[in-house]
């Protein structure tokens, strides 16, 4: 009877545990920048960022973005985005600062 019980259980907890991956979101691989905005282009949907170590990233935004903020050349941001198949750094978050 106790090797059944154990059984049952060890195989529960499988259970939950594929539960729990099949319940993975893109979100769970989303990436995250901070830094300060240098330039949007409107037409393109599209913000470049200048990170801390000076390299400069370019993000664009989806009706599906969340902006929280104006964004605005000099804003400080923090963008959580994920890269697209394309290469294109696709935001999923932009939060302003307020400062």
């Amino acid at each position: 009877m106790r090797v059944q019980a154990s059984i049952v259980a060890v195989l529960a907890l499988a259970a939950l545990v594929r539960a729990a991956d099949l319940g993975a979101t893109p979100s769970d691989r989303s990436l995250t920048a901070t830094g300060t905005v240098t330039k949007i282009q409107s037409s393109d949907r599209a913000f470049a960022v200048t990170l801390a170590d000076g390299s400069q990233v370019r993000f664009v935004w989806t009706s599906d973005t969340k902006i929280s903020g104006v964004l605005a050349p000099g804003a400080r941001v923090t963008i959580r985005y994920e890269v697209a198949a394309d290469g294109r750094n696709v935001a999923q978050q932009v939060s302003v600062s307020r400062s």
